[in-house]
């Protein structure tokens, strides 16, 4: 049992002036444990850093040889070669998973910190989410490494265009929607300690329904076909709205078109990234009123 109470806030209340002032206040100790949180991971490795390249570069090796040389991908384009196209994909995806993963078991983690502290509580769950930035930033120099690569050995395979510019915002939302989709998963987490083993489940689910080993245009091509085979007219239009709605759609894709460029790939997806942030914004917001509206049990619950 804890040591103190947490007064119960009005379930309507999402951030409020004392919230904010309290998040500056505490600023020092998120950085500490952000800071904390990073050398866990490598202060004990011997490869340190080369672990944030070594998973995706693994799975691109991968799904390289299986989708170029067992079951062959369609691609939009033939002169990007599948490697940069799949570890273009790999590299926001796997920030997203690892900080997902980290996020929702945090508070559990930390249940001895929350039940003698006071600090605002969500400070536990954006911990991972940050932390795992740096392993991103490291994925974004091998990435740039790379492109660069494929830019002077194999002209026309890359094109450096102004679709780069988005990249910042893609990179906000995909931090955003990993922060909304956490807040969920680790306010139920403390209550239902199985949520952990689901999220390994769900982060492997996701990585297939995400266009990442394929490209966005394949699913309309299949729901096409699925449209035909089971003759209901509209079917492949209802698929191509409803995925639209699908964050890790307009991140990837969006991610593809900024690094490898829009006549060497495609158009930056402005649908798919605009449904995909009204999908995000409507998780952050209502993950912040969950996880507040289950605040005040944390510490008893732990």
């Amino acid at each position: 049992m804890s040591d103190f109470k947490i007064k119960k806030r009005k379930t309507w209340q999402l951030f409020s002036k004392r919230d904010i002032v309290d998040l500056l206040k505490y600023r020092d100790l998120l950085y500490t444990l952000v800071k904390r949180d990073v050398n866990v991971v490598y202060k004990q490795s011997v490869l340190g850093f080369g672990w944030a390249i070594i998973k995706p570069l693994v799975q691109m090796v991968i799904f390289t040889f299986l989708f170029t040389y067992i079951a062959t991908v369609e691609m939009d384009s033939s002169t990007v070669p599948y490697a940069v196209f799949n570890f273009v994909a790999l590299v926001p995806f796997t920030y997203f998973s690892a900080a997902l993963t980290a996020s929702t078991a945090s508070l559990i983690s930390n249940e001895a910190f929350i039940t003698k502290v006071y600090f605002p509580r969500i400070i536990i769950p954006l911990v991972p989410i940050l932390a795992k930035l740096v392993d991103f930033g490291v994925a974004l120099l091998v990435l740039a490494g790379m492109l660069i690569y494929y830019y002077y050995t194999k002209p026309g395979s890359i094109e450096i265009s102004m679709n780069i510019i988005a990249l910042p915002f893609l990179i906000v939302m995909l931090v955003a929607f990993s922060l909304g989709i956490s807040l969920w998963f680790s306010a139920m987490a403390i209550q239902y300690r199985d949520l952990n083993q689901i999220v390994t489940f769900l982060a492997q689910f996701m990585m297939y329904a995400a266009p990442i080993v394929w490209p966005y245009s394949r699913l309309i091509s299949i729901a096409t076909d699925g449209e035909k085979w089971l003759g209901i007219d509209g079917f492949a239009s209802f698929i191509e709205s409803a995925y639209s709605f699908f964050p890790l759609a307009g991140i990837i894709e969006g991610f593809r078109s900024a690094l490898i460029g829009g006549s060497a790939y495609g158009d930056m997806p402005y649908a798919l990234i605009l449904n995909g942030s009204i999908t995000t914004l409507f998780l952050l917001i209502t993950g912040l009123y969950f996880f507040r509206s289950k605040e005040s049990i944390f510490a008893d619950v732990a």
